[in-house]
């Protein structure tokens, strides 16, 4: 009994350990395919392009160019752009927070310039990734691998609970069995030889070991 008490302990903590790495699992494969810290990317010329780099992105104004984008704007959208430095930030969070990073400092300059010269934030984005692939996405393009990439992790958590929650309750289930047959034997000891057990001699015999062990 103390034996079985303990194993439940330790599949417990294992499976504490299990849901907290699936957990973090989740978030950092929330980011595109190449987005996580210390990976290379994939530019469109087939280089790797480590996480440290920057590139510049520019294109020539347009004629007779206004800006296309409010300063607002501008911000919402390097929300949608992952930071090419390690920190897993966005553009807008990394450079309004990170004061040391030189890099998104630099993207949000290739943002004002392109939005200056006329370019929309559809055309800016593609900009963007022709120069630095989907590494630059803060999230994955709904299609392919990279939405698949998205979700699995998540899924895969939601199975790992609910496998967790069954045995839990399967264990549940088998103790409230064992305590009911330990109760039908500790009643049918002190209520005499008259009164006959609905159990087999097999079971009876669990029952006794199982009763001197937890004395």
């Amino acid at each position: 009994m103390r034996s079985d008490v303990a194993s439940r302990r330790d599949f417990l903590r294992a499976s504490s350990g299990l849901v907290t790495g699936l957990a973090s699992s989740a978030v950092l494969l929330a980011r595109p395919v190449g987005a996580q810290a210390g990976q290379p990317a994939t530019t469109t010329g087939g280089e790797e392009m480590s996480t440290g780099d920057y590139i510049p992105v520019s294109r020539p104004p347009k004629p007779n160019a206004t800006p296309s984008m409010t300063e607002k704007q501008i911000d919402e959208f390097e929300r949608q752009l992952a930071c090419p430095c390690p920190c897993t930030l966005d553009v807008y969070m990394c450079r309004t927070t990170m004061f040391s990073c030189g890099i998104s400092p630099a993207v949000h300059g290739d943002v004002q310039r392109l939005v200056a010269g006329g370019y929309s934030a559809d055309e800016i984005m593609t900009a963007m990734m022709e120069t630095y692939g989907d590494f630059i996405l803060n999230a994955p393009r709904k299609q392919g691998f990279n939405l698949l990439a998205w979700f699995a992790p998540f899924v895969a958590l939601a199975v790992g609970a609910v496998a967790i929650g069954a045995l839990l309750r399967g264990w549940r289930l088998n103790a409230v069995k064992a305590a009911s047959m330990r109760n039908d034997v500790a009643n049918s000891s002190t209520a005499g030889e008259g009164s006959p057990i609905d159990a087999t001699p097999e079971e009876l015999d669990r029952l006794q070991a199982a009763l001197r062990e937890e004395r």
